[in-house]
């Protein structure tokens, strides 16, 4: 939602033409609730009926840049494709296009009208009204001479668009970088190595030019501010206004950001010399009010604990070191990101990855600082809770598929299990080995119209694996979770009568390590088929309790349990690995009843998917997060028993906490055999040492 006052601000700084100016370039991003001052209906980008060149819109004529002076009256022209006309001079008006975006008009008597989906409509006329639809937007009515405000952090009604919005940025703007055949390409496009330089470079640009069209804030009340304890601590590139008193934990806040800065750089792949004078104003404010009184604020802050805006971050003191750095350290991300990419979509990846970057190990002695550090000790992140939070999910058998989690809209950020989520993906997507070409390309991605199709996409038929690889990290996250030890091998097995007929005999003979987490077998086995499994060898696992490694068998140890089973004991899954996109793997239609990416009914919400499942989607929608892995057969003596129930490939792996699989040794041999048929005398199986 968006913070009613702090409109005001702006309308008294900028007067009625520069708010109009601010409305066209102001986007905020906030955490728990985020803010972009400038909507489209549904938060959608507005119809395209004429086709765009290539690139950001370097026709001065086609986008006046706003001025410095934020009281200039400046006008931002659409085009056909009905972007939201913005005006600053009486008696002109803006024309909407079919999607219906909100018209604003500054004269007195002139309404706006919407469309079906019930935005905000804005009357001027006396005793005029305006409807709403389904959605829930204020319809506002005005007085006699009133004119239809919008703010830098607009009203309520805009803050219901605000919160469906997805942090796009305004259509006036320049809503994509990309032509419409480029997007539609995009995956194929990033995969060239030479194409996706180009397209680098074209991001880059545009998103600077944009950068030049950002507001400058009201000077603050330094006045008043002194009378009010408010105190200011300089850094290099971060300036730190604070209430609060005087200690290391906050005064080493503008040092530890300014450490940060070329972390991030790095991070993004950005020469860090270009960031070398980037200066940020960091706001940690105890009591509210002050900040309210010096003109930071226009009011209480609907925000949960911080946002930031252009070149500004905010946090509320939680009384905690290590989690006012946090949120500050958060909201740095997501001004760097803006900066340097234009957009902050989609929103599970911007939240994601603001939290994944901030998540940090401050040594301030050497001032330095460790960034993205995933969590080893929850003493050690104090106020974060992201990882308990989801293994309470997981546990209560509510967590959501990864179609939900893309879906994801501004709105949910009221919680913090929707931060929990975002950061786990994009905290696995960085930290697998297996999908980090793709995450490196994410933040290039913001300003497509639909930047998690361009995803969804560039995985391509590596959708099922994702999920799979995704399903087993979810079901036993844990700190100090150990990526490369549990990065699965997706690679189908042979058929196990291939394998058994090249060994020479009845069965194949394959070997599972204690220090790595699910191995492929590379054998597939048949569904309905049953087949014996028979064991050798001892491994050590290391058992804190112990201080030492102990030895085991197959059977493990009922001593300790993880995740419901002993430790230590040898288990067997078999998961089919078809390859399988993601209309494929949750059973999509397209619109006309074919097959293909069905992200058409998510333009209405940019960046995002269709919230909730469709009848034909719902069985494998509820398969998205855990199955895969569930089937599993645990050895209660050095031999089992598996008859699967769909054909696939066969893992193996030795039961223990994912964090502790490195400091492990050994490895056991297991032999698999068909089993007897039934009627026939069944054959024992064999000593794995005695199969030739």
């Amino acid at each position: 939602m968006v913070v009613e006052r702090e409109k005001r601000k702006w309308t008294r700084a900028c007067g009625v033409a520069g708010r109009f100016a601010a409305v066209l370039t102001a986007v905020f991003v906030a955490d728990g609730l985020f803010f972009d001052a400038t909507q489209t209906a549904e938060g959608a980008p507005p119809r395209r009926t004429t086709t765009r060149t290539t690139g950001f819109r370097d026709d001065a004529a086609k986008m006046e840049k706003t001025e410095k002076n934020a009281g200039l009256s400046v006008s931002a022209k659409t085009g056909e494709s009905g972007e939201l006309g913005v005006f600053a001079k009486p008696g002109a008006s803006a024309k909407t296009g079919e999607s219906g975006e909100l018209g604003v008009f500054a004269k007195p008597g002139a309404s706006a009208k919407t469309g079906e989906s019930g935005e905000l409509g804005v009357v001027a006329k006396p005793g005029a009204s305006a409807k709403t639809g389904e959605s829930g937007e204020l319809g506002v009515v005005a007085k006699p001479g009133a004119s239809a405000k919008t703010g830098v952090l607009g009203k309520t009604g805009a803050a219901r668009q605000a919160e469906r919005n997805d942090g796009a940025l305004p259509a006036a703007v320049g809503a994509s970088f990309f032509s419409p055949e480029e997007e539609r390409d995009a995956a194929a496009l990033w995969g060239d190595p030479t194409e996706a330089e180009r397209l680098r470079a074209q991001v880059l640009d545009a998103a600077r030019r944009r950068r030049e069209t950002w507001p400058q804030f009201p000077a603050i009340n330094e006045k008043k501010a002194a009378t009010l304890g408010i105190r200011r601590v300089e850094g290099k590139n971060v300036t730190l206004t604070t209430d609060l008193p005087p200690s290391p934990g906050v005064d080493e806040i503008p040092a530890a950001l300014d450490a940060a800065i070329p972390h991030i750089c790095r991070y993004f792949g950005i020469d860090e010399r270009k960031f070398e004078n980037w200066k940020i104003n960091a706001f940690l404010m105890g009591n509210v009010d002050s900040f309210i009184e010096i003109g930071v604020l226009d009011g209480p802050p609907r925000f949960l604990y911080g946002y930031s805006i252009c070149d500004r971050i905010l946090a509320k003191d939680q009384k905690i070191e290590y989690y006012n750095r946090f949120l500050l350290l958060h909201e740095l991300v997501h001004s760097f990101m803006h900066e340097v990419f234009g957009d902050l979509r989609p929103r599970w990846y911007s939240e994601g990855t603001a939290e994944y970057l901030a998540l940090h190990l401050w040594k301030p002695a050497e001032k330095s600082i460790e960034i993205a550090q995933f969590q080893t000790d929850p003493d050690a992140t104090p106020g974060f809770g992201r990882l308990q939070e989801i293994r309470e999910i997981v546990r209560a058998g509510k967590a959501p598929t990864l179609r939900e989690i893309l879906a994801f809209e501004p709105r949910d950020y009221v919680r913090t299990s929707t931060y929990a989520w975002s950061w786990a993906l994009v905290a696995f997507l960085n930290e697998s080995p297996k999908y980090r070409d793709v995450v490196e390309r994410l933040p290039y991605w913001s300003t497509y119209w639909e930047p998690n199709r361009v995803f969804v996409e560039t995985l391509g038929d590596r959708w099922g694996e994702l999920e799979n690889d995704w399903a087993d990290f979810v079901g036993r996250i844990d700190f100090n979770y150990n990526f490369d030890a549990t990065a699965i091998d997706a690679t189908p097995g042979r058929p196990f009568a291939e394998a058994a007929a090249e060994s020479g005999n009845a069965a194949v003979v394959v070997e599972a390590a204690a220090n790595r987490g699910w191995q492929n077998s590379g054998v597939a086995l048949e569904a309905g088929t049953t087949y014996r499994l028979a064991t050798a060898g001892r491994y050590r696992l290391n058992v804190e309790e112990a201080g030492k490694k102990l030895e085991f068998e197959a059977s493990g140890a009922t001593f300790r349990y993880v995740e419901g089973a002993p430790l230590g004991r040898l288990q067997a899954v078999v998961v089919p690995l078809e390859s399988a996109t993601f209309d494929a793997f949750y059973s999509l239609k397209s619109a006309n009843g074919g097959s293909g990416t069905n992200l058409s009914d998510a333009t209405k919400t940019v960046g995002g998917l269709k919230r909730g499942k469709s009848a034909n989607e719902a069985k494998s929608a509820s398969r998205g997060t855990f199955e895969p892995w569930d089937a599993v057969v645990g050895f209660e003596t050095s031999t089992a028993t598996l008859t699967p129930e769909r054909s696939g490939t066969l893992f193996f792996r030795i039961n223990d906490a994912p964090g502790n699989l490195a400091k492990n040794a050994g490895s056991v041999k297991i032999q698999i055999k068909r089993a007897a048929s039934s009627g026939s005398r069944e054959e024992s199986a064999k000593p794995v040492e005695s199969v030739e």
